[in-house]
């Protein structure tokens, strides 16, 4: 790889870099973050901080702001949930013998207010 591809790499990793913050705050966070340099200026203190500063805090901190900043937009899937009506519906006509201890299971969860992990 001669000097000038490598030029371009670190161009492009700075406009990466430069890009990781929202833009739509990008101003504010900017505000706030000059407020606190020169807050520790005035009382000498060292600041951790990862995009301004390029200091590690964490094993991968500028890897961790860009899959943060990829990730707007990302929509978790729901998982469906059961009407008062179905679980009504349910509780009443599934078969004891069969779906005993799933009834068991749903009752205390929803008594409980316990999540998936907490009844199984």
């Amino acid at each position: 790889m001669n000097n000038c591809e490598s030029e371009e790499i670190v161009e492009a990793a700075n406009i990466a870099i430069s890009n990781l913050l929202p833009t739509k705050s990008r101003s504010l966070y900017d505000i706030a973050y000059n407020r606190f340099k020169k807050w520790c200026a005035e009382k000498n203190v060292q600041s951790c901080l990862i995009i301004y500063d390029n200091i590690d805090i964490s094993k991968f901190p500028k890897l961790i702001a860009f899959l943060k900043r990829t990730g707007d937009g990302y929509q978790a899937k729901k998982s469906k949930i059961l009407t008062k009506s179905e679980i009504d519906r349910f509780l009443s006509s599934a078969d004891d013998k069969e779906f005993l201890t799933i009834k068991v299971g749903l009752i205390l969860g929803i008594a409980g207010a316990c999540r998936t992990d907490d009844v199984i």
